[in-house]
Order: C-alpha cells, then structure tokens, then sequence
C-alpha cells in the first residue's frame, strides 16, 4: 500500500467527527421523546436540521477555503463543531439541542473543504486511495456512532457528546500540529468564476451523478430498519449486525478493491461497474424471502456503494479547477447535502405504500446515474 502524507491524518479525524454528529443522535431519539415529550416530527427535524445547515453552509467554506486557505477554514468548523456537541451534552431543553444541533451541522458543512484539501496534498497516484480511505472513514462513523451512543445511553443523553467533544479536541490539535499551511496563498476568485466553474459540462455531470448515487444510497440506508421489520420482522439486534456487517464489507471494499481497481481501470469505469451493482442491488430487494438472501443482497450493495462515492468524488477533484476546488466541493457537499434530505423522507414514503418497492426509486436513480457516466465529455 502506498504512503500517504501525514497531514491527511487530522483530515480523515475531521470527516469521522463531523459525521458522528448526525449518526451518534440515531439511537438517542427514543430517549429524546420520553425526556422532552417531543413529538415525532420534532424528533425527525433533529436529524434532518444538521443537513439543511450544512447543506447550506457548504458552498460558503468551499469557497472560503479558496481565499482563506483550507486549514484555516477547517479549523473555524471543527471549533464550530466542539461547541455544537458541548452544547448540546449541556442543553437544559429541547430548544437549545437545536441550537447545538445548527451549530454542529454549520460546522459540518465544511467537509466539501476537507475533500479539496485531500486533492491538495496527493500526488495522482495516491489520490484513488486517500479518497477511498475517506469514504472508509466516513462509512465507519455511521457503524461507531449508533454502537457508541448505545453504549453509553445509559449514562444519560449527555456522556455521548462529551465522548465527541473530547475526540473533536485531540482532532484540532492534530490539525494545528499536523495539518500543514498548504493553499493559504491563492488567487482571489469572484463567485462569478465559481459558479463558471461549477457550470462546466464535465463538473456539472459528475455532481448530477454523485446526488443520484447519494439519494439512492440514504434513502434505502436510512429505512433499513423498517424494511427489515416490515419484510422479514426482523428485531433491532439483526437490524444492527446486519448494519455493522455492511459497513465492514464496505470498508474492506474500499481499501482493498476500490483503490486497486481504480489504478488499473480508472475512476470513471470503477464508478459504472459500483453504479451497476447497485442497481442489481435494489431492484433485487423486491425479491427477498429470507434472512440469507437479504445478506447477499446487503453484500452487492455494500461492495457497489463503495465502489460510487470515494471514485466520483475523486473524479470531480480532477475535473474541477485547482482555483475553484474548494467551491466545487462545496456546492457538491450541499449537494450531498439535499440527498440526506430527501432521500429519508422519500424512502419512508415508499415504505408506508409497500415496504416491498423500498429499492425501485434507488434502483432507477442508480441507473440514471449509470446512464449519464456513458456520455463522453471532450476535455
């Protein structure tokens, strides 16, 4: 395996801390409705409300980073985000876990930086698996957060966040220490430049591509449970074995096969093949009748998904202008952003009608995005 720098160390700490806000809150939402009597759809708004932040901060950091310099920027989200959790590990009620929680998801919002700066500091040859090793890093934090949260739910809602909080400080310090200066000087682009930028027909695809592939995959990740309940009436401990086990697979897949396949066929052709199995994926989840089939099926998908997002992404920071990273990457991030949204809420939908048709919109989404891949963009 190849050497990777020391400065995407704090990078990869950064994207697992800013997700654990949005995973670790899964399993606290039972608890957050007994203490607060809040009803669901305030519950619901819990999970959805860091997204729309960070969906709208997102195109703001990115070009920010632009300016500024990357470690800067990602230094303002991270302390953004330490509030957040302390915050809310300290909130006397249900107003001010909002507010914790639209500080933290502000914070979030500046991941679309920290994706440019991994394009910042590798080489060609290293970026395929430094971004594979992002997604890993991103996919593990929705397996630590829900085990970690249940873990320590016990202890009340507060020890979970004070657990972040604590992470978030060691990885600001990493960043301080570890995370060198690098693109502090750049050019001063106007948002014109940028939106040009993002307008080009090659970026444009690529972001077009990676909100179907993101759609698809939260709408079925985020209704796991209820299908699995609805279909097989499966109880929460297979829900969460099953979860962890593809989040294993998928990580395996990523270091291991993704990175790999991407030197020998490229990003564009392992992102097809990911996109391909997806769609087998989902269209097959109208079919299952048994536990193991399901395993097989969660296995595809897994090995499929892993193989979409850290090649998509890698992609677009080729295809973008190295002037115009940061804001290419944000306006994705938001992007992003809008499929963690809709996709929930959609796939819930569905499974209120039939639980059976759970992967049909998933399934076309991944096709769609399959079928725009063939279209070949002159250079």
């Amino acid at each position: 395996m190849q050497r990777l720098p020391r400065a995407l160390l704090p990078i990869y700490g950064t994207t697992l801390v800013e997700t654990l806000g949005y995973t670790l809150m899964i399993p606290l939402l039972p608890a957050i409705v007994q203490q607060y009597r809040a009803s669901d759809v305030m519950v619901g708004a819990l999970l959805s409300v860091p997204a729309l932040c960070s969906m709208i901060a997102a195109p703001v950091w990115g070009k920010l980073s632009d300016r500024l310099g990357r470690k800067t920027i990602i230094l303002i989200a991270q302390v953004l985000t330490l509030a957040g959790y302390l915050l809310q590990a300290t909130a006397p009620s249900l107003l001010w876990i909002f507010v914790s929680r639209i500080i933290s998801g502000c914070g979030g919002g500046a991941l679309g930086a920290v994706q440019s700066y991994i394009a910042d500091v590798t080489t060609e040859d290293q970026r395929d698996l430094a971004y594979s090793l992002y997604g890993a890093v991103f996919g593990m934090a929705f397996i630590v957060g829900p085990v970690t949260s249940g873990f320590l739910i016990h202890r009340g809602l507060s020890l979970p966040f004070y657990v972040a909080a604590g992470i978030e400080l060691i990885t600001i310090l990493m960043t301080v220490l570890l995370l060198p200066s690098r693109m502090q000087r750049v050019s001063q682009t106007s948002i014109k430049a940028s939106l040009q930028a993002v307008n080009v027909p090659g970026v444009r695809l690529v972001l077009i591509r990676h909100f179907l592939a993101i759609f698809a995959i939260v709408c079925f990740l985020a209704n796991f449970a209820l299908y699995l309940h609805h279909v097989l009436g499966s109880p929460v401990s297979e829900v969460g074995w099953l979860l962890a086990g593809a989040g294993v697979v998928g990580g395996a897949a990523l270091i291991f096969v993704v990175s790999p396949l991407a030197a020998r066929l490229g990003d564009r052709r392992v992102a097809q093949i990911g996109l391909l199995a997806s769609f087998l994926a989902y269209g097959l989840l109208s079919f299952v009748s048994e536990l193991w089939v399901f395993a097989i099926v969660l296995i595809v998908w897994a090995v499929g998904s892993a193989m979409v997002e850290p090649t998509l992404t890698a992609l677009l920071s080729v295809r973008a202008k190295p002037s115009e990273r940061g804001a290419v990457m944000g306006v994705s991030d938001s992007i992003n952003g809008l499929a963690m949204i809709l996709g929930p809420a959609t796939g819930s939908a569905i499974i209120g009608a039939n639980p059976r048709y759970l992967g049909v919109l998933p399934a076309f989404a991944a096709l769609l995005a399959f079928g725009l891949g063939r279209i070949r963009i002159r250079r």
